[in-house]
């Protein structure tokens, strides 16, 4: 049999399998190849990772927590600053309102004015008198008329004057508050002036008088008030009665009474704070 054109049966170069290099004893062939190829991208992939991917995410995490605290940080600075306004604004108030409460008491100023500031009020109950008494004179006889002066000075008056009898500081109870009398907290902190008062007048005069008293500047306070009616006793009260004798019999005269009078003792105490120099004195001594 005769072969045409290029095709040889039998020819060894067909038959034989094709080589491939070996390694290590291994043949590489293309499925050996293909997966030492896949190894070797995933080896290549984890040392890129490792090496480039891992770094930069953990600086990046980094950063993030970085941001977040600064963010923490920044919020908290900005609760702190409205605390600290706040306190500060607490503060201010607690100034203005013990400035506020401390102009409510005396002063050197004021305590040096007082008894004059207290025989004022007193006066002033009397600017009205000597017109009422011209017109309850009026309604009298004429012996009344004529012995006002007598009668005024034996404690009869038609129309009553309030006066200022007595005014005597007590030195002893005056200085730094330090027997609990208003409170423990007011202790070494405040100082009083105290003291006696005696005052003549009417009823109207004497509530008005203490009313006034009130209004004044300095913290005042009253203290073992008493009032009696004259001089305390039934027959000085029982003296002080206007009657007229007509024929056998005594008449009263209903229309030309003196009025009453209401002798006041009080305790006045007049309360300031301290000066910065009491203040220093007062203080306790720092513990060694």
């Amino acid at each position: 049999m005769t072969a045409g054109g290029d095709f040889i049966p039998n020819d060894p170069n067909l038959e034989a399998e094709p080589s491939y290099p070996v390694v290590f004893g291994i043949a590489l062939t293309p499925t050996i190849l293909g997966i030492l190829l896949a190894v070797g991208g995933i080896a290549l992939a984890a040392y890129l990772f490792l090496s480039l991917v891992q770094p930069a995410l953990e600086k990046y995490n980094d950063l993030r927590q970085k941001v977040q605290d600064k963010e923490a940080q920044v919020q908290q600075a900005a609760v702190i600053a409205k605390q600290i306004a706040d306190a500060n604004a607490n503060l201010e108030a607690a100034k203005k309102q013990r400035t506020e409460v401390l102009n409510l008491f005396s002063n050197e100023s004021t305590l040096n004015t007082l008894l004059l500031d207290l025989n004022r009020q007193i006066e002033t109950r009397n600017a009205g008198v000597a017109k009422l008494e011209q017109d309850r004179l009026a309604a009298c006889p004429a012996w009344v008329r004529n012995n006002v002066e007598e009668l005024r000075k034996g404690g009869v008056e038609v129309a009553r004057r309030a006066a200022l009898k007595d005014f005597t500081p007590d030195a002893k109870a005056s200085g730094v508050i330090t027997d609990s009398a208003y409170g423990s907290l007011v202790n070494n902190k405040l100082k009083r002036q105290v003291a006696t008062v005696n005052l003549e007048g009417n009823v109207n005069q004497t509530q008005a008088i203490f009313r006034n008293i009130e209004r004044l500047q300095p913290f005042l306070v009253f203290k073992d008030v008493k009032i009696v009616v004259g001089d305390g006793t039934q027959a000085a009260t029982s003296v002080n009665r206007l009657f007229e004798v007509r024929g056998n019999t005594v008449q009263f005269l209903t229309n030309c009474q003196p009025e009453p009078k209401l002798t006041t003792t009080f305790r006045l105490e007049a309360l300031s704070p301290l000066t910065p120099q009491e203040t220093v004195k007062v203080a306790p001594a720092p513990a060694k």
